[in-house]
């Protein structure tokens, strides 16, 4: 039962987990928005809301009994506040390296034609990336058994 929302927890936890402690002065508005522009025109938002159903999926395994409208309704209502959650838990991270001026560079970047091409195809060259990290994951834990084995080691 528990399997589930560990997954979860693990999930939520993979996309702060490079966040190192918060900067001294909260981010502005002006900041925080313009980040959640920056993610969004990188693709890095569609990537991370793409989450919220798998979450939501494991999540409905832990609480059967509740009804499809509730799902429905929950997951509706976290992709609403998905994104401006994010940019606000974000926001002291990316200040303590990148200035307000620097994120409006980089969402100028992500408006030329090269960086629409490259936030539209972030999200699938991430899902694809994900795929080859289980593959080479599994190769490794395959591996590590063997040698556990033939040292006698289970």
């Amino acid at each position: 039962m528990k399997k589930g929302l560990v997954l979860v927890v693990m999930c939520v936890a993979m996309l702060f987990a490079a966040a190192p402690s918060v900067s001294a002065q909260a981010p502005s508005d002006e900041y925080k928005a313009t980040l959640e522009k920056m993610l969004e025109l990188s693709g890095s938002m569609a990537s991370a809301k793409a989450m919220v159903p798998q979450m939501i999926a494991m999540l409905k395994q832990q609480s059967p009994s509740a009804s499809a409208s509730f799902w429905d309704g929950f997951q509706k209502k976290w992709e609403g506040k998905f994104g401006n959650k994010l940019a606000e838990l974000y926001a002291p991270v990316y200040q303590k390296y990148l200035t307000l001026d620097d994120l409006k560079k980089i969402v100028a970047f992500y408006e030329s034609p090269v960086g629409k091409k490259l936030g539209a195809s972030t999200p699938a060259m991430m899902a694809e990336g994900m795929q080859i990290g289980q593959k080479l994951g599994m190769e490794i834990a395959t591996e590590l058994q063997q040698e556990l084995q033939a040292q006698g080691n289970k």
